[in-house]
């Protein structure tokens, strides 16, 4: 089963975006997405967007409020991937096969803003840090990059300096992760008073990553 990505064509990375949000591909059944739009299969990452900044991304989830925010905050979004084969019917990046990556991305960040490039997942099997880093740029993953999660990018690829950080995934999966995250057990009493503690760092650990913008009301 061959999956042809469905929104990077119709959403580039803009111009004066100075954020990109980078993962690897969509599920293959777009039809059935909450929203046509990355992410629009379970709106992870929209729904934490959205209680970390409840009056920029208003609830419910809809299209027009989601492209206001990012237009808001000059965010872009973007995938590593155009087209896999998929081993098994499942979105998990394991069970991908890449078929063509993004290349026209590279072009994309240079002639925008971009500052700052987010990636939904790590260091894994077809996850969008390494397959943008080591797929796309052609550099290598070193332990120091595993260990801080980031890298800063010279000015000699983008024209600029850009740093390249690898977020802890927004889906629910990724919730024991979160639940192991030094900061979170360092502050473990703060949360135990919300009805889903992990949930409510995970909130609190995405307004932070975002806090580079200026997303005031």
């Amino acid at each position: 089963m061959f999956t042809d990505h469905q929104y990077l064509d119709r959403y580039p990375v803009q111009l004066d975006s100075k954020l990109l949000i980078l993962g690897t591909i969509h599920p293959h059944n777009t039809g059935d997405f909450k929203i046509p739009f990355f992410y629009g299969n379970k709106n992870s990452i929209w729904n934490l967007l959205s209680d970390a900044f409840p009056k920029l991304l208003p609830k419910p989830i809809v299209l027009e409020n989601v492209l206001s925010f990012l237009q808001h905050g000059r965010i872009s979004l973007s995938d590593t991937i155009r087209q896999c084969r998929r081993l098994r019917h499942t979105a998990l990046d394991t069970d991908l096969v890449p078929e063509i990556l993004n290349y026209e991305l590279i072009d994309q960040i240079k002639e925008s803003q971009i500052e700052q490039i987010l990636c939904t997942s790590g260091f894994g099997k077809n996850n969008a840090f390494r397959l943008f880093y080591e797929g796309l740029l052609g550099l290598k993953i070193t332990p120091e990059i595993r260990a801080k999660r980031e890298v800063l990018l010279p000015d000699s690829i983008f024209g600029r300096p850009v740093l390249v950080k690898a977020l802890y995934s927004p889906s629910g999966s990724s919730n024991i992760s979160f639940s192991r995250h030094p900061l979170y057990v360092a502050n473990k009493d703060k949360y135990a008073s919300f009805p889903n503690p992990v949930y409510t760092f995970k909130v609190d650990y995405y307004r932070t990553q975002f806090a580079v913008l200026d997303l005031q009301d």
